[in-house]
């Protein structure tokens, strides 16, 4: 049997209603030779059957694991026992991809024998069963080497393949028991990417669910920030990359406190938890990056300066805007 160029990652839980859509938009890719893994991760819903008579239609191509629940990160992990393609790619079981997507991506790839290829994708979502296409993203800016990575790349694995050694061979897993473990696998990654590919077009199509349960942040779905950069941060260290990145790091670290989190932060239902959380953020960069002010890398954009003006008196105002403009925006996860 020859060694698939692709394998691609499908965790998989209650997503009947869109995941025959996923699987056949990865069983017709322009690039056959794929493999498919999906992890069924102990779904109530008729995805089991579903899984099940797509794997008899296409034994040669889809493998089906079912597992009792666990979390999304320990269904890719255990996918990675599977993997055996050159690169292995990623897709949300409720989301779908571009024919050509992993043609043009692995193409991509081979052009410069690249360690890391990413695309960019499109957000929509359903009203009234009909597609609304909220916007469409180019790829992480374009990066020429591994510290490029951390500058304004965008950490979601279904954007990205990988070579698969660099998942395989330095044992790197995504954290269990947390959100946000998509940012822990990308940036413990970085130090092992030497060669970097980007396709602009947008290939994959993210579903964004109107007014879910998802859209509801809790302080304990938010507190998780915390736990994954701690487990990034002893990772750098325990493999000696921490002084090789440090300004890379800070800057990618805070960053996502002050401009992601702070926006998942708004959305915590309770305002006292809310105010809890931003205290949290605060201690958390004065402990890791007390001097993050003083960061090359901050010294330009109104971003940089928007971050470098938060302190104790700005951040509690940032929060009470962000509360309101939340008040008046539609939410989708």
């Amino acid at each position: 049997m020859n060694r698939p160029k692709v394998s691609v990652v499908v965790p998989v839980y209650n997503t009947e209603k869109y995941l025959e859509r996923c699987l056949d938009s990865l069983l017709n890719q322009t690039l056959q030779d794929i493999e498919i893994i999906v992890i069924d991760d102990g779904s109530q819903d008729n995805c089991p059957h579903i899984l099940d008579e797509y794997q008899k239609r296409h034994l040669n191509r889809m493998k089906v694991i079912h597992k009792t629940n666990g979390g999304q990160a320990t269904a890719r992990n255990l996918a990675f026992q599977y993997c055996i393609g050159e690169y292995i790619g990623f897709v949300d079981s409720d989301d779908f991809v571009k024919p050509d997507m992993f043609e043009k991506m692995y193409s991509e790839a081979c052009k410069k024998n690249a360690d890391y290829v990413a695309c960019g994708y499109t957000d929509f979502y359903l009203e009234n069963d009909k597609e609304v296409i909220l916007k469409r993203y180019t790829a992480s800016r374009p990066a020429k080497e591994t510290k490029d990575l951390f500058i304004g790349a965008l950490a979601p694995p279904w954007l990205h393949i990988y070579k698969r050694e660099l998942i395989v061979d330095n044992n790197i897993r995504f954290p269990e028991g947390v959100i946000y473990e998509d940012t822990a696998l990308y940036l413990n990654l970085i130090p092992y990417i030497k060669r970097i590919a980007i396709v602009e077009e947008a290939l994959y199509v993210r579903l964004r669910r109107v007014n879910s349960t998802m859209t509801t942040f809790t302080r304990e779905k938010v507190d998780d920030i915390f736990s994954v950069f701690r487990y990034s941060l002893e990772f750098y260290r325990n493999n000696g990359f921490e002084e090789a990145y440090k300004s890379e790091l800070e800057y990618f670290c805070v960053r996502v406190l002050l401009c992601s989190s702070m926006q998942r932060i708004s959305r915590v239902k309770k305002y006292k938890d809310s105010r809890i959380l931003l205290k949290q953020t605060l201690c958390f960069i004065r402990d890791f990056f007390p001097n993050y002010k003083s960061n090359p890398y901050f010294k330009k954009g109104k971003v940089s300066l928007y971050m470098k003006s938060i302190n104790k008196v700005t951040a509690p105002m940032v929060l009470i805007l962000l509360r309101l403009t939340n008040h008046f925006k539609r939410s989708y996860s």
